[in-house]
């Protein structure tokens, strides 16, 4: 509509934040079923032609009165979904309040928002940085973008504000972005989990380990066939055997199994570690061979580097460590996404190019009720806790039925107890493999089994660590790269950068749009541990710019004592 000054200062506002979308609603007609009315207070108000009916989108009375209403609902939320655009009245209360951080406007129809801007004047809400809006997304992307956009840590709660008429004009589109929001909440809750049980760990970890990381020369190189050993009762039908299948390859041994192969006078050629927590330390009470090297991720305990002269690094997928590897040493990459040992040790038989991987004792379950083969950690660790009316089997029943999502299926041969963590694990394993060129096989097991894909892997290619094949590693050594300084240079660096970061200010999601490329990086690396103070200190969940001030702080002083010691 050209001359229209409506019009013209909505898209000059849009712009500046969306240029694309600016572009395409200037060549967009404006849907013709959709008028514009006033209500009794004078606002304007999309209207709707129907076949049999005329929708209004807000109120035709008061359509402010009807969104104030409407936020009373979800009040407190950080992070808002609108599902329709409407006049943008349900908006404008949400960008009002203390505690929005990010608003999401999510419309099928560009013809509508066409529409609307010719009439209302919405540059109020497009000037806002906390607001996106997204015009005619499939679902899949509505989900790849709060994956990516959305920060428990700091937008505090997600919630959903649907506009009724919207969701009504558009049920069916409307029916699969509610599917996968909750897809994208399920995903960043399983994540944010994690991070709050682990965060703080992983950092502190982090900064411990760098002396020993900067030191760190080994190298393994490309192999062809490798064998990985979890820690599961099938490990024991294979023990006798394993002198005899692991000629020409490589052994890795998931840390939970290196006491039972050692038990059986079995020596790995790679031990690997992943998990963040002292625990670990009980799988190698029996010692490391000194010639076995010990992989382990940056953030692993550093009690872990002292028991042995030959220590890899690699990095995996916590922020801090990526942060490390990206501005001062390369270390390997591994996917630990899986959550588990034996996920990353394929990983690294696929790293190192292997064309054929064989897994033994991966069961994901408890067959027969067994938690873990015999010798290992929890054994002796029961053992020494055994008393006349707690025998060992009572305590390792404990162990089985602890899980509340425990399941049982009988088997000609026995039982097998099942649990919804095991089977994501086994599932992320196998979702990790789709496309892989290797041949990942499971010997039989007790366990159950996996579906993997047997495809021949072609001799001189090699897949990546989420299984697709990458070029970039054919016949790949597992080594560091050169430090591009002292390790206490590189914290120093790190700290000037934290010590520069502006203050944090309410709401947080707005002090986050506002800063630049490398300050969201540097926060980048505190937000596990951001996530870690806010489960722990429940008063910090209302006020997210207090909660990163005390992780500024938390991790400022922890990265200067590290430069001190």
């Amino acid at each position: 509509m050209p001359g229209n000054p409506i019009l013209e200062r909505n898209l000059l506002v849009l712009a500046a934040s969306d240029p694309s979308l600016g572009v395409a609603l200037n060549r967009t007609a404006p849907a013709q079923e959709v008028t514009i009315r006033p209500s009794r207070s004078g606002l304007p108000v999309p209207v709707r032609a129907g076949a049999s009916r005329t929708l209004a989108y807000h109120s035709l009375v008061d359509p402010e009165r009807e969104a104030a209403r409407s936020h009373e609902a979800s009040r407190g939320a950080g992070y808002v979904v609108f599902l329709g655009l409407g006049g943008g009245y349900q908006v404008r209360p949400h960008a009002a309040g203390a505690h929005a951080s990010r608003l999401l406007i999510l419309e099928p129809d560009i013809g509508f928002v066409r529409a609307v801007l010719e009439r209302i004047d919405l540059r109020d809400i497009l000037l806002d940085r906390r607001v996106r809006l997204c015009v005619g997304p499939d679902a899949q992307a509505v989900r790849d973008f709060l994956l990516s956009d959305y920060l428990p840590a700091v937008h505090g709660d997600l919630r959903t504000v649907p506009l009724r008429p919207s969701v009504d004009a558009n049920p069916e589109y409307f029916r699969q972005v509610a599917r996968c929001i909750q897809e994208a909440i399920d995903l960043v809750a399983d994540d944010y989990t994690v991070q709050a049980k682990f965060g703080r760990k992983w950092f502190v970890n982090t900064l411990a380990n760098l002396p020993r990381a900067q030191i760190s020369l080994g190298t393994v190189p490309p192999v062809q066939r490798a064998i990985v050993t979890g820690a599961g009762p099938s490990l024991e039908l294979y023990l006798d055997r394993l002198p005899e299948l692991r000629r020409g390859a490589l052994l890795i041994a998931c840390d939970t199994s290196l006491p039972a192969l050692l038990t059986a006078g079995v020596k790995p050629d790679l031990i690997l570690s992943i998990d963040c927590q002292q625990i670990s330390y009980h799988h190698f009470l029996q010692g490391i061979p000194p010639e076995v090297p010990l992989v382990l991720d940056l953030a692993s305990p550093a009690v872990l580097t002292r028991l042995t002269r030959s220590v890899l690094f690699y990095s995996s997928g916590h922020p801090f460590s990526r942060y490390v590897n990206r501005h001062w040493r390369r270390f390997p990459v591994l996917d630990t996404s899986g959550g588990n040992v034996a996920h990353a040790a394929v990983s690294l038989a696929l790293l190192l190019g292997a064309a054929e991987v064989s897994l033994i004792g991966i069961d994901f379950s408890y067959p027969q009720g067994k938690a873990y083969s015999r010798g290992t950690y929890l054994y002796p660790l029961f053992r020494s806790w055994e008393q006349r009316l707690r025998p060992l089997e009572t305590q390792f029943l404990s162990f089985v039925f602890k899980n509340a999502t425990i399941g049982r299926e009988q088997l000609p041969d026995g039982i097998r107890y099942t649990t919804r963590p095991l089977i994501g694990y086994k599932e992320r394993l196998e979702h990790s493999l789709e496309g892989a060129t290797a041949r990942v096989v499971q010997l039989p097991s007790l366990g159950v089994p996996l579906d993997l894909p047997q495809a021949p892997h072609p001799r001189g290619r090699s897949a990546s660590p989420s299984g697709g094949v990458d070029h970039a590693r054919i016949r790949q050594i597992f080594a560091p790269g050169p430090s591009r300084s002292d390790w206490r240079e590189f914290l120093r660096g790190f700290l000037a950068d934290l010590q520069a970061l502006p203050a944090p200010r309410r709401p947080a999601g707005s002090y986050f749009l506002e800063l630049g490329e490398r300050q969201r990086a540097v926060w980048a690396t505190l937000l596990p541990a951001a996530a870690a103070f806010r489960e722990r200190t429940p008063e910090l969940r209302r006020d997210p710019a207090r909660l990163l001030s005390e992780v500024l702080d938390w991790s400022a002083t922890a990265v200067s004592r590290a430069v001190d010691r």
